[in-house]
Formats: structure tokens, sequence, C-alpha cells
């Protein structure tokens, strides 16, 4: 073999090497139902923060098991077991320090939705609603923030599904929701959106998903994790799935 030759095919694996993943892990990922972020359909995750994370793993070089259960379930498990992903959640100053964190994959909303009947609230700013008695899905981040705004009242549930048939039953006064998340339960329920009325948005809160490691997970894996994300934003996929849910990152 030339010399030239030689070099050139050493080149060649030594760039091949460079561009695998150093490691190829099995990660353990927990999420919940939530759509249309992330929910399973006949025994599939689907979802579009599920299709994404999908995609920067695949892209990453990396298998994968997602694993649904409850939100508060999902967040220990990734609080407290390294190498564990999970999505969609949150950032928040209060969560900063606790998670390696990916990346950005989705645009998100919450706010306060009342019944559409009742006479409309009227709020300036969060802390008005602090009287009312609000329902909030236990351990997610928009109950923290209305404990840190001061909020005594709030009735917690297992899931978002029992608080929109607890206002719509006239139980509590308002719901703190996301704003992608109250259509599909809506017609889930057979309700017509116009049966609820969005009051407030929650600012605080609302901008984008993500998705985090344990703290402790080994730094490589985290960084190989963000260049795939970073991959699929860059190649356009990221865009196309979002398009494909109607939200316009």
């Amino acid at each position: 073999m030339k010399i030239r030759s030689l070099k050139n095919f050493v080149f060649f694996i030594v760039l091949a090497l460079l561009t695998l993943p150093a490691k190829a892990d099995h990660i353990t990922i927990v999420t919940e139902h939530l759509p249309p972020y992330n929910y399973l359909e006949d025994g599939e995750a689907q979802g579009m923060s599920t299709e994404v994370v999908q995609a920067a793993l695949e892209a990453a070089g990396h298998t994968y098991e997602i694993r649904f259960m409850p939100w508060a379930r999902a967040y220990q498990i990734a609080l407290t077991k390294p190498n564990t992903l999970v999505y969609s959640i949150a950032r928040t100053n209060e969560r900063e320090a606790l998670f390696a964190w990916v990346g950005e994959i989705a645009p998100f909303g919450a706010a306060l939705y009342q019944r559409a009947d009742q006479p409309a609230v009227k709020l300036q700013q969060l802390r008005d609603a602090r009287l009312l008695q609000v329902g909030v899905y236990r351990g997610d981040a928009k109950e923290a923030i209305l404990r840190k705004n001061g909020f005594q009242n709030l009735q917690t549930t297992e899931d978002d599904l029992l608080n929109l048939r607890k206002l719509l039953l006239g139980r509590i006064d308002l719901i703190a929701i996301d704003d992608s998340v109250i259509g599909p339960l809506l017609k889930e329920e057979g309700i017509a959106p116009d049966k609820v009325r969005r009051v407030l948005g929650i600012e605080e809160i609302s901008g984008n998903l993500y998705m985090a490691f344990h703290k402790e997970t080994d730094p490589g894996l985290v960084s190989s994790v963000q260049r795939g994300l970073e991959v699929i934003k860059e190649n356009g996929e990221y865009e196309q799935i979002l398009n494909r849910y109607l939200l316009i990152n």
C-alpha cells in the first residue's frame, strides 16, 4: 500500500472513531402521561417531547427505555437514580441545581383556568388568586410556583384530569394547567372548549420544557445527549417535529 493511501486510510479510520459516541449507553427514561408532549398509545410512547427525546438519543447513538408513571414518582426517581433521564420537565430556579440539564425540547405555557359559565375572575397578577380554591397537579412545578407566591388554598390531585373534573363540578374555582394539555383533556372528556376560560398566564413557568439527567450522571453521557439534541436542531428534524404538532418554536 502506498504511503499516501495508507495515510488516507488511517485518517478516515480516526475520523470515523471520533464521530461515533464514546459509549453507547442504555438509558432509563422516566416521564408522565402529558398529551401532547408525552403519552402512551397502543403501548408505544408518543408525543412531541417524546419524539424529540428519541431523535436526540438516536442521533447520539444510545439505546433507551421509556417508563410512564405519575409525575411525583418520575421526579423522585430522577432525583435519586444516576443516569436516569426525565422529560418533559420545567426548569425553575428551585430545580436548577438538582439536575444535569440537557436542553430545551418543546415550547410550553401554563395558566389559570375557570369555568366559563361563572363570573369572570379579574386578576392583575398571580397573587390576586391566593384566596381562591385552586386545583393543581401534585409535585408539578406549577404547585411549587403557586406555593412560592403565597397560595394556601391549593387542592392537589394525582393528575390534571381529576382537577378538570373538579373544576367542571364546581368544587374548585380555578385550575393551574398547561395550555397545550387542557385541550386534549376536554376532548377526552367530550367537553366543548368554550366551557372553560383562560384567566391568567403563569409567566414564571412559561417558556420551554426540558430533558434532564440526575445531577450525578456521567458528564460524558450528558454531553453526548446534548450533542444529539444539537444535531437534530441543526439538521431541521426538531422543527419538523414541532410543526407536526402545530407548535412553532
